[in-house]
């Protein structure tokens, strides 16, 4: 079952839900940062700013401790007052989903497609999440970091990858 999670995380699920460069939907599309990990939020401005979405949904962020991620933010995104949203509540993935689906509903009907910012080994389990929750919406996945460096502890992400697949395993029971 390992070995499975393995091919899917690093083989079969990128080709066929990750988000190309060719992908022209902007008028339609949302981009969603899930925060907690390096290089999120930094991925989402890049996808905005080069208008791969209509809109940019950041989820979970700006505590205390994060002010200055969010100062960041304010002096790196264009058209910022008409199109970015923050949501403060959320401290996980399933209500980063609820999140996204209440925004959605509230404020955004047209939006077809999600473009779901996450880590590498975070977004298996989130695309399992978002689609269970939110109906009627095409979810692409991008990966904030897309390689592991050769001077990074490779056993930390050893570590974050076997934790992420428990955490799978038990999503899928639990939905």
């Amino acid at each position: 079952m390992f070995a499975w999670w393995l091919i899917l995380i690093f083989n079969t699920f990128p080709k066929k839900y990750y988000f190309s460069e060719s992908f022209s939907s902007k008028n339609n599309s949302a981009i969603i940062v899930l925060t907690g990990g390096k290089g999120r939020i930094q991925k989402g401005i890049d996808l905005y700013n080069n208008e791969h979405g209509k809109f940019l949904f950041i989820s979970g962020v700006f505590r205390e401790s994060e002010l200055e991620v969010k100062q960041m933010i304010d002096k790196q995104i264009q058209n910022q007052l008409c199109c970015v949203f923050y949501d403060k509540d959320a401290t996980n993935t399933i209500e980063n989903a609820y999140q996204v689906k209440n925004w959605l509903y509230n404020n955004n009907s047209e939006i077809n497609n999600l473009i779901l910012v996450s880590s590498y080994y975070h977004l298996p389990r989130s695309y399992l999440i978002f689609k269970n929750i939110i109906d009627n919406k095409e979810i692409m996945l991008v990966p904030a970091k897309y390689k592991i460096l050769i001077n990074e502890n490779i056993f930390f992400h050893i570590k974050l990858i076997i934790l992420e697949f428990y955490k799978v395993i038990y999503t899928i029971l639990s939905l």
